[in-house]
């Protein structure tokens, strides 16, 4: 059953959610070298890196589970609902962790300067945390509403709200919700308690979604 199910995710995969975020990173990488001698290079990275891979995992994140074609044959093997979830939110994940990776190889190349992170452990969590926080914001709002839209709604309004409002989030209570706060402000001195809470609230979402997808009638 294992191998029938590592199987069935790579042969049921999208390739939509291969292309666009491939055409997203092609798009920011021509960008960049057209860019590559000016002080907006680092802008355009961290554009990349904070709002455009987190947007695009939170949305595919939304469309991965009911927008499955063989949902209903997939109920009816004994597949845990942690075990659907990891196999689909983890192939989002991995696809725009290597986009995210080669894209700051590319911009180091090209003579950019990660060192406002300080480290390249920040750098990673940078984008990280808002990945995760968006992909089970996705997930989560589309099983509950047992519509894909929805999830894809939620998403893109959390995202633009929190970008704009994202000097306000920073000076108040929401600076702990704030998923920009990472790759954008990197010297904020809340910026562990975002991390923290964050991540607390993504491991309960994902939670949250595993015992949804286990009430599979709401689905068929």
């Amino acid at each position: 059953m294992k191998r029938f199910s590592i199987k069935y995710a790579f042969k049921t995969y999208k390739l939509d959610q291969l292309w666009l975020p491939l055409a997203i990173f092609l798009l920011f990488v021509l960008i960049s070298l057209f860019q590559m001698d000016t002080p907006q290079l680092m802008n355009i990275a961290r554009s990349y890196l904070a709002a455009v891979v987190p947007l695009l995992a939170g949305i595919l994140a939304a469309y991965s589970i009911l927008e499955d074609p063989a949902l209903e044959l997939r109920f009816a093997t004994p597949i845990p609902a942690i075990r659907t979830l990891i196999e689909r939110l983890g192939l989002i994940f991995i696809i725009q962790s290597a986009f995210a990776l080669f894209f700051q190889a590319v911009i180091k190349i090209i003579g950019g300067d990660f060192s406002m992170y300080q480290s390249v452990w920040r750098l990673q969590l940078a984008w990280i945390i808002p990945t995760l926080s968006l992909m089970m914001l996705g997930c989560s709002c589309s099983l509950l509403a047992a519509n894909s839209t929805i999830g894809a709604l939620m998403v893109g309004m959390v995202w633009l709200v929190e970008l704009i409002a994202r000097g306000w989030f920073a000076q108040n209570f929401g600076k702990y919700f704030l998923v920009f706060m990472g790759p954008l402000m990197p010297d904020h001195p809340d910026l562990f308690a975002n991390h923290v809470t964050l991540f607390a609230i993504s491991s309960t979402l994902f939670l949250v979604s595993m015992a949804l997808l286990e009430q599979q009638e709401r689905y068929i």
